[in-house]
């Protein structure tokens, strides 16, 4: 559990936010950024305090308490999430300076071995997804996440290999003359024609 006593439950709400992310089809919700601020945060607070998604990023949190029940949110966010984003606001309340926030109160960007630890757990966590649907479902999700991906030319289908744990498979006709990429004599004109 997280303690929360004596903060602004609204900062909270915000830091919680603003250490989250967009998570499945939340893109279709997700607001523009500097639209989610504190003042709509409480305003939000004095109809709700459990909030699972807010604005399409993950939350899983009830903030009708003085404590925190961080599990769902570490869960989504990464280990020990809730508890950074609850002490990057005790850092303002207790008078020093916010090392997650600059004066503006805008998030300072991931460093580059942050960016590549949340990537490895979104792909594992997209991974662990799939292998838990039938196989014929695991199919139809893997083609569809092919197709919304696409290949990404300057990076030869990593993107394929990355998600898919395999390269995009080859292209179903390798030219004209053999289009199923038949060797000599082995297609419709050869022994088999």
């Amino acid at each position: 559990m997280v303690d929360i006593k004596g903060l602004d439950k609204a900062k909270v709400l915000k830091a919680l936010y603003d250490h989250s992310h967009v998570q499945g089809l939340g893109f279709m919700h997700a607001a523009e950024e500097g639209t989610v601020t504190v003042e709509s945060c409480a305003e939000l607070l004095e109809k709700y305090t459990q909030f699972d998604y807010l604005h399409g990023r993950v939350l899983k949190v009830d903030l009708s308490g003085d404590e925190l029940d961080e599990r769902l949110y570490d869960r989504d966010c990464g280990a020990g999430a809730a508890q950074r984003a609850v002490d990057s606001i005790r850092d303002k309340t207790e008078g020093g300076e916010a090392t997650t926030e600059n004066t503006e109160g805008e998030k300072k960007e991931p460093s580059l071995e942050e960016q590549a630890e949340m990537t490895k757990e979104a792909v594992h966590k997209i991974l662990d997804i799939l292998k838990e649907l039938p196989p014929a479902s695991y199919a139809v999700a893997c083609m569809t996440l092919k197709m919304a991906l696409g290949p990404v030319p300057s990076m030869g289908g990593l993107t394929g290999l990355l998600m898919m744990g395999g390269a995009f498979p080859p292209p179903l006709f390798k030219s004209v003359e053999m289009p199923m990429g038949w060797p000599t004599g082995m297609g419709p004109h050869g022994r088999f024609g």
